[in-house]
């Protein structure tokens, strides 16, 4: 017998939607967790469609709604900037979820403790759900190298170390993932030059929807959270923070003043650099997501760019992917580890594509010149104009479903905004929407 059916080692996002999918299908899932306070590292909190949807299945969305404020539209400006230091729009571009076939035509904010929260509250209320905190995973205790299974793991709790036995052991640790480590995966690491400033501060009542500005050599996001706060995001080059840091506070608000005027007075709320974070991006890909009975998902599998906003909605989706396999095998009696690839199967080539995608959004503010602002403004042009671009991408970065990119998008990009009809751009990206079968291919086995 073993101690668990499941071990989670990480108590993120990612991990507690896993671990709420097994015990809602009574499967003991134990979750181990470092963390005992809420930590100061900026996490996601924008909610994609499908990450919605997914939480709609286990129940939990409506708190999530309640406590979330939701993004219909992203609104895009591209500003020019006059030789007096003044700012006018040059270009605005709208980009909508309302055209989504979806049970959530929008995206929502959510403070990322509060998602947390909520996730772990509704997991408690289930018998077969453990949660150790502060816990941490030492290493495997017991390994067997013929079948390249997991045996045994020490865990430090209550000032002690314990050896516990379970079927399967999952890595939902982040990006420093001792799981991965164990699995002896490696991956590829893309670094990038530039970085972000992250804060949230009060927002004016009348700022409710998301906005980003950009000039040929700066950018700003703003994203609206409950309880009049935004979110914020500035990008600087490498050595900006430390020149910024020396000549005072003054220089991370007047960007946000340039852009937001309306901003002015509530930025101030923000007294000290440690409110302040520093977000270093990275891209990082890990060739297999499973060995034996083991499995690494989010950040431990593949770390995206931020700018998209993915990398929180593909830990929830891989949580929610492999907590609805584990469960068809305890249903059905399928315990054979080598299930667990239909996981990999599923997810690495959506991951692999969405973070494509997040890294080809963060190229299109890499460099600061005017003719690349150009050549952004004409791409985002085209692609708020044109109906198939547009349905294209909101499809893909919402996660519902993916409508492949093929040799027509470049005559599209570059020909005449065709007018295409309702009914078969509906029918199109109805086509290309993931199905039943599409995320749980097992079932049909």
């Amino acid at each position: 017998m073993t101690d668990f059916d499941v071990v989670i080692i990480g108590g993120g996002v990612g991990g507690l939607t896993l671990a709420l999918k097994l015990a809602q299908a009574n499967i003991h899932v134990l979750v181990i967790e470092k963390a005992n306070q809420p930590g100061k590292i900026y996490k996601g909190e924008l909610l994609q469609p499908k990450s919605l949807e997914n939480f709609s299945e286990m129940g939990v969305v409506e708190e999530i709604v309640a406590n979330s404020w939701p993004l219909a539209t992203i609104h895009t400006y591209e500003m020019k900037e006059r030789k007096d230091g003044s700012l006018r729009t040059e270009l605005y571009i709208p980009l909508h979820y309302h055209r989504l076939y979806s049970s959530f035509p929008s995206a929502r904010m959510i403070p990322h403790e509060k998602l947390k929260e909520l996730l772990l509250f509704k997991a408690k209320t289930y018998h077969s759900f453990t949660y150790w905190n502060p816990a941490t995973f030492q290493d495997f205790s017991k390994i067997n190298e013929e079948n390249n299974e997991f045996n045994e793991a020490t865990i430090y709790y209550k000032s002690g170390y314990r050896r516990i036995t379970s079927s399967f052991f999952v890595g939902a640790e982040g990006r420093v993932s001792l799981m991965r480590k164990a699995m002896k995966e490696h991956g590829v690491t893309t670094h990038y030059n530039h970085q972000f400033l992250t804060v949230t501060f009060p927002r004016p009542e009348v700022f409710k929807e998301a906005r980003m500005y950009a000039t040929h050599r700066e950018f700003i996001g703003l994203f609206p959270l409950p309880d009049n706060k935004v979110r914020s995001v500035m990008l600087i080059k490498p050595g900006d923070y430390k020149r910024m840091k020396d000549e005072g506070l003054h220089t991370f608000y007047e960007p946000f003043e340039r852009f937001v005027p309306e901003l002015s007075g509530y930025l101030e709320s923000i007294t000290s650099w440690k409110d302040i974070q520093l977000m270093i991006p990275i891209r990082h890909k890990t060739q297999q997501y499973v060995k034996g009975n083991a499995a690494i998902i989010g950040d431990a599998a593949h770390t995206v760019h931020p700018m998209a906003g993915e990398g929180m909605n593909m830990a929830i989706q891989d949580g929610a992917i492999l907590g609805e396999l584990l469960t068809w095998m305890y249903k059905e009696g399928t315990r054979q580890p080598q299930y667990l690839k239909l996981y990999e199967k599923v997810r690495k080539k959506r991951a692999d594509r969405m973070s494509h995608l997040s890294h080809l959004s963060a190229m299109a503010y890499t460099w600061p010149a005017r003719w690349y602002q150009q050549g952004r403004m004409f791409a985002l042009k085209r692609l708020e104009r044109h109906p198939v671009l547009h349905d294209k991408h909101m499809l893909n970065i919402s996660g519902i479903g993916w409508w492949p990119y093929n040799g027509l998008d470049i005559l599209r990009f570059f020909g005449l905004a065709k007018a295409y009809s309702l009914k078969r751009l509906k029918k199109k990206q109805w086509e290309n929407i993931y199905s039943s079968h599409d995320d749980y291919p097992w079932k049909a086995k």
